[in-house]
């Protein structure tokens, strides 16, 4: 998500397996504290993307510039600038319910229609 943006709106049901979105938020499932860490990265498509079709494809409204990972808690654990607008991101993972590893691309130069 855009954590400045004024816009946010968070998904009202989760899928069951998967990820769920929004214009301006992707949820996307982690293993369980109890059952160990989601290892999470973010960067260009080319930096963490590979071959395998991924879990997600979608845009994600970004008025400020700003694709921010965050916990359930709301906290941020990773950010990546971005050209404002709409950005398009992929998302990786090596399980649908329970991932120890997530890998978000974004494409840092798509300019859609906001």
């Amino acid at each position: 998500m855009d954590p400045r943006s004024q816009d946010i709106e968070f998904p009202k049901t989760l899928a069951e397996r998967g990820i769920t979105a929004t214009p301006s938020v992707i949820v996307v499932p982690c293993l369980a504290f109890m059952d160990g860490e989601t290892e999470v990265r973010l960067g260009s498509d080319a930096e963490v993307g590979d071959q395998s079709p991924p879990a997600y494809s979608g845009k994600l409204h970004v008025p400020s510039g700003v694709v921010s990972v965050r916990t359930s808690e709301n906290e941020e654990v990773l950010a990546l600038q971005v050209p404002r607008g709409r950005a398009r991101v992929r998302v990786w993972m090596n399980d649908l319910r329970e991932p120890t590893l997530v890998r978000i691309g974004v494409t840092r130069g798509f300019l859609g229609n906001v």
